[in-house]
C-alpha cells in the first residue's frame, strides 16, 4: 500500500507496509552493532537527539528510529557537544522537494540539510547506502540523512 506523506517542503510516495516489514526484521541499528564509545553514547541519548516531530515523521514513514542504517561520530565541538551524522531508508520516492545530495562541479558531492531545531538537521535523497533493504529494492529507496549534536551522557 502506497501513501503520500508531506513534511515541510517535501512530498513522498511511501510503501509504508514494506518499509515497516524491513525494519521489523532488523535486530538492531548501526550504533548497537558498533559498540564504540561514540555509538554507545548515541544509543544512550537517542531519545533526546531526535526531535519529537522527527520521531513522528519516521514512524509515519514506517521507519523504526531506533534502527539507524548508519551513525557516524564526526567530532567533539568547541561547545563540548558531539557532532553526529547518519541515515535511514524508506521504500518510496520524493514526489516534490529538493534532493539533498548536491553533485560538486569537480566531482564528489555534499549533502544540504534543513534545520529542524538548533541541534538537528534533516534531508532526503535518492539513495541506498548501507541499506537494510534487499539489493533488488535499492533503486526504489529514499535515504533520510540527518546531522545532530548531542551531549556526552556516558559516565566515561
Amino acid at each position: 500500500m502506497k501513501k503520500e506523506i508531506t513534511y515541510k517542503s517535501w512530498r513522498f510516495e511511501v510503501d509504508i507496509h514494506r518499509t515497516k516489514e524491513v525494519y521489523d526484521n532488523v535486530e538492531m541499528g548501526s550504533p548497537e552493532s558498533c559498540q564504540c564509545n561514540a555509538c554507545k553514547n548515541f544509543s544512550a541519548n537517542r531519545e533526546n537527539i531526535y526531535p519529537v516531530e522527527i520521531k513522528k515523521l519516521l514512524t509515519e514513514l514506517g521507519v523504526d528510529y531506533k534502527k539507524e542504517s548508519e551513525v557516524c561520530h564526526y567530532c567533539q565541538l568547541e561547545n563540548g557537544k558531539h557532532f553526529y551524522g547518519g541515515w535511514f531508508h524508506f521504500k518510496g520516492k520524493i514526489v516534490a522537494g529538493e534532493d539533498c545530495k548536491v553533485n560538486l562541479p569537480n566531482g564528489g558531492s555534499e549533502v544540504n540539510t534543513t534545520p529542524v531545531n538548533e541541534y538537528f538537521q534533516i534531508g532526503f535523497m535518492k539513495g541506498a547506502n548501507l541499506s537494510f533493504f534487499a539489493p533488488d529494492e535499492r533503486n526504489e529507496l529514499v535515504q533520510v540523512e540527518f546531522l545532530a549534536t548531542s551531549d556526552w551522557v556516558l559516565g566515561y
